[in-house]
């Protein structure tokens, strides 16, 4: 199954013969060509394809997302002082965003009690 070529879709790794640094991918614009550069000498060589990289993915229409049961420790959520939990009443809650059968939805978790809420706009719907 060797046909002499790279595998098609692959991108491999190219280095400086000079200092052996990575060379990185770049637009020749005069010539209108990819090129891959050191970032360290002079050292130009021009790229066999114009795929710097591709990432295929493949959707199903059952793909669901799936939410962590308890969101208040994730120090990358955003946090909120004017979110009041209606179960415990305490004003912080962290809050993301999912896609839901109705469109975006904000969701909201009180890092008091753990109560989890959605925010649908002028009403607020419980969980």
């Amino acid at each position: 199954m060797d046909s002499g070529r790279e595998d098609e879709g692959m991108v491999k790794l190219r280095f400086c013969p000079n200092s052996n640094d990575l060379l990185y991918p770049k637009e020749d614009r005069e010539r209108q060509k990819l090129v891959y550069v050191c970032r360290n000498c002079d050292y130009l060589i021009d790229a066999d394809s114009d795929c710097v990289y591709r990432n295929s993915i493949a959707h199903t229409s059952d793909e669901v997302t799936t939410v962590i049961q308890d969101v208040r420790t994730d120090p990358t959520l955003p946090r909120s002082n004017d979110a009041r939990c209606s179960k415990c009443g305490h004003r912080e809650a962290v809050f993301f965003s999912l896609t839901t059968t109705d469109g975006m939805s904000l969701f909201f978790q009180c890092v008091s009690c753990a109560y989890k809420w959605k925010d649908t706009g002028s009403a607020v719907e419980e969980s």
